[in-house]
């Protein structure tokens, strides 16, 4: 049985160190692992969406395979003039002759090209506009809270992560109600560390989902977040960091986190969850206090 049972282990290595992964956790719900399955989901489609050689020579040409329609639809109606004027058939049409259905038959299709074409034309996505945030850059950590062993770096390198490989501009933890970690963009003329979550913030924290506002601009909550990050942040992602705080990452563009970059910070969130669970804040304010 016991031979059995170590012939097992060895054809699945995988479980070991997924059960190693799953120690610090104590939810039933087990985060940590929903977001491994998360990213590799978001990573095995991006996998799928990564665009070959022909797509990027279509990409960088649209305008003129846009057109193609259009061109097409023009030779046609310039082939069945042509070919009455060079073939000698009488310029009237006659439902008789098969050769006039067949014209009428090009230039239905020559004319739905040409519809087709300007339609192609018209229909041109729009670029995602990024902007320049209004406010000051810091690099600010609560100097009054002593942060474990080696969470005051984990943190500053999850902003460098951040930062480095997407759009992320701003970075704001809170934590038992308290800010101790503001980096990036901050609403001008704000101090740092007087952030605070408001309803959505601890909705997130109450349902353990994160939260993505993709436009800002267009969800009433907005002024929760204005009031610590630039006027015109366009994205805000919201992650909770288990039940006593939540992290929240601004962006310059509308749309501007992927699927991957939101998996990506959720893997973050749980990381940090681990390393600040014996944190203890006596001073806290708002939710998680």
């Amino acid at each position: 049985m016991l031979a059995q049972t170590q012939r097992c282990v060895a054809n699945r290595p995988c479980l070991l160190k997924h059960q190693s992964l799953l120690i610090p956790y104590r939810s039933p719900v087990k985060p940590f692992t929903s977001t491994r399955h998360v990213l590799c989901r978001a990573a095995a489609k991006q996998e799928e969406e990564v665009p070959d050689m022909t797509y990027n020579f279509v990409a960088k040409n649209q305008d003129v395979f846009r057109s193609l329609p259009l061109y097409a639809g023009g030779v046609g109606i310039v082939g069945v003039l042509a070919n009455r004027l060079l073939s000698g058939i009488a310029p009237v049409v006659d439902a008789s002759s098969s050769q006039s259905r067949a014209d009428v038959l090009v230039i239905v299709m020559s004319a739905i090209l040409l519809l087709t074409g300007l339609q192609w034309l018209s229909l041109k996505p729009r670029e995602a506009l990024t902007v320049q945030l209004e406010g000051n850059e810091v690099l600010w950590s609560d100097p009054d809270v002593k942060l474990p062993p080696g969470a005051e770096q984990e943190v500053a390198w999850a902003w460098q992560a951040l930062k480095a490989c997407t759009r992320c501009k701003s970075l704001v933890l809170l934590y038992q109600g308290r800010n101790i970690f503001h980096a990036g963009f901050i609403k001008e003329g704000r101090r740092p560390g007087s952030a605070s979550g408001g309803d959505i913030c601890a909705e997130a924290i109450k349902s353990g989902q994160g939260n993505y506002l993709a436009n800002l601009v267009l969800y009433p909550g907005r002024g929760e977040f204005v009031e610590f990050l630039p006027d015109n942040t366009q994205a805000v992602v919201v992650q909770p960091i288990g039940s006593k705080g939540v992290l929240v990452a601004g962006c310059n563009t509308v749309r501007g986190f992927s699927q991957l970059d939101q998996a990506w910070i959720a893997g973050i969130a749980d990381k940090l969850e681990v390393t600040l669970e014996k944190l203890v804040i006596t001073q806290g304010v708002g939710f998680g206090s």
